[in-house]
């Protein structure tokens, strides 16, 4: 168990981790591991907790079960989305035929991708989730839309600002 958490916020972070890896308890239990690891060797693992604790995620989840792309990065943000829904046979429609398009991927932003995304994600019974990074980048994760009201709660607990990908930070 990481030291940093109490038990609350510890189980409170284990279920975060299996939402967001839907069904795959191979891969949540490997997050979670890492994210324990991550905390302990944590210069200040007896003080993380909050907005913190995303930092020690955002790690341990990026590119398998969550996103973290630079505010301008648009390409990124769409391989990794694609990435992500590809996991449960999701084809997200990014509104044009080549998504590499120097055109498109400047003309658009990650704000905007991220609601279309979510528009789509909804309609499919998902949820695209965002946190505040505080800093000029866009992260979050995808999980079931039936959760919504845990994945709430959860945050909660944990003293996360967690808001659905149609409002990005």
């Amino acid at each position: 168990m990481s030291e940093g958490l109490n038990n609350e916020a510890h189980q409170a972070l284990w279920r975060l981790i299996e939402l967001i890896n839907f069904d795959d308890s191979a891969m949540a239990e490997k997050q979670q591991t890492l994210f324990d690891e991550a905390l302990a060797d944590s210069d200040d693992a007896d003080v993380v907790e909050g907005q913190e604790l995303l930092w020690i995620l955002k790690d341990v989840i990026d590119w398998e079960s969550g996103f973290y792309v630079d505010w301008k990065d648009a390409e990124s943000f769409i391989s990794c989305m694609d990435e992500l829904c590809a996991r449960l046979d999701i084809e997200l429609d990014w509104g044009v035929e080549d998504t590499e398009d120097e055109d498109f991927l400047e003309s658009t932003s990650v704000p905007e991708l991220m609601e279309l995304a979510h528009e789509q994600l909804r309609l499919a019974g998902v949820t695209l989730w965002n946190w505040n990074t505080e800093g000029d980048a866009y992260a979050g994760w995808i999980a079931r839309g039936e959760d919504d009201e845990e994945m709430t709660t959860l945050a909660e607990t944990l003293g996360l600002e967690i808001r659905t990908g149609d409002q990005p930070y």
